[in-house]
């Protein structure tokens, strides 16, 4: 399956500019823009959420992704692995390994639980934001939770130091802090 990512680099490299692709991307193949219906604030959001740092660690299914281009975990790697006494921690440890493409770690690497996947991967934007906003899907976060998160937490800080070999998401950090505080100012809407 061709994942968002190698479609955008191939419309790019087919001449299509970003603001032009940034529409499309946002809406799952919808432009969501505040004449639409609004939403148009998680566009960015979306962006971020849809790079590989992220949809690694938030499959469609239970196993993970690695690299920039989605190819499956090695070794089966899936949700279920740490009941199976393979923790994530087992190579994935509290820091990148040194050299291009080695295990990525960060304190706490894991998969989102079974209880609450949060999978992005193949999921438009309305559905990725409403998952978000809803507690019984997201863990029980809040939007102040889910802020906390996308500020704070140590996995996501990570996308944004992923190692060597790694391209970051597309926006600096500090840019996503600062939409998620306008997506959740505006009252937290979604795309159509």
């Amino acid at each position: 399956m061709m994942r968002r990512s190698r479609v955008a680099a191939a419309l790019m490299g087919a001449g299509l500019g970003l603001g032009a692709l940034g529409g499309l991307l946002a809406g799952g193949g919808r432009a969501a823009h505040a004449e639409d219906g609004g939403g148009s604030e998680f566009a960015p959001i979306y962006r971020v959420l849809e790079s590989p740092r992220c949809q690694n660690c938030h499959p469609a299914g239970d196993a993970p992704h690695i690299g920039d281009h989605g190819q499956r975990h090695r070794m089966n790697v899936s949700r279920r692995s740490p009941d199976a006494g393979l923790p994530c921690a087992t190579c994935h440890r509290s820091r990148n390994a040194p050299f291009a493409h080695g295990p990525p770690g960060v304190p706490g690497w894991a998969l989102p639980p079974a209880e609450h996947p949060m999978p992005f991967e193949g999921r438009s934007a309305h559905e990725v934001c409403e998952q978000l906003k809803d507690p019984k899907r997201n863990g029980g976060k809040s939007l102040a939770d889910l802020h906390a998160h996308f500020a704070k937490d140590a996995i996501v800080l990570w996308g944004w130091d992923p190692g060597p070999g790694r391209t970051l998401p597309p926006i600096p950090h500090a840019e996503l802090v600062k939409d998620v505080e306008m997506w959740i100012a505006k009252g937290a809407p979604c795309p159509p």
